[in-house]
């Protein structure tokens, strides 16, 4: 199936050769809201996320926003925007990024500006969001990662950056002061994430 975009005569399957961290910038919204994201050439492309995903990810980004205010840490937290290298383009579900990257109007802010990224585990991003992405976040130095799996229960599991690596450092099932990179300490609630919807 093509995935068309919003003009008509803009689909996927007209591009030719490897794709550019321009070209990707360059895409009107799709009309589902799926992501597409970038690595060395290659598009991958994400469907919309689940509700409880999107739930999830502002109260977990709330409770991150909530910790960068009390600690006055020079930092700014905010979900689903695009982070950039030479021939990458991600869009992790939270990104906390030094202020100083951010201005208004700002399209995308380069990895070497980033902290922590987050990924919440979707059913079908599953390998992407535990094996690969975290990988090529790591070979970007990136000093912070968390894994959020949603099921059987919902749960943080904190990375920290050691050598080329991430090291796992703990997993939030409740609640847990978690440092992040040094830089200030996030007060995790987990139950808080979902509290509310059934199922």
């Amino acid at each position: 199936m093509v995935a068309v975009m919003s003009a008509p005569e803009m689909r996927v399957d007209d591009h030719e050769g490897p794709w550019t961290v321009e070209d990707v910038l360059a895409f009107p919204e799709h009309p589902a809201r799926a992501r597409f994201e970038l690595v060395d050439g290659a598009l991958m492309m994400s469907p919309a996320p689940s509700w409880d995903h999107q739930i999830v990810s502002l109260r977990l980004s709330n409770q991150i926003t909530a910790a960068l205010d009390r600690s006055g840490a020079p930092f700014l937290a905010a979900e689903a925007v695009n982070v950039t290298g030479e021939s990458r383009l991600f869009i992790p579900d939270i990104a906390v990024v030094d202020r100083s990257a951010v201005q208004r109007g700002t399209l995308a802010v380069p990895l070497e500006a980033v902290l922590l990224l987050v990924e919440i585990v979707s059913p079908w991003n599953r390998s992407a969001d535990r094996i690969l992405k975290p990988a090529l976040y790591a070979q970007a130095k990136v000093p912070a990662f968390w894994r959020v799996e949603l099921e059987p229960d919902v749960r943080v599991v904190v990375h920290e950056l050691e050598g080329d690596a991430y090291r796992e450092v703990t997993t939030v099932t409740g609640t847990e002061s978690v440092q992040v990179a040094g830089e200030f300490t996030v007060d995790l609630d987990v139950a808080a994430l979902l509290g509310g919807l059934e199922g």
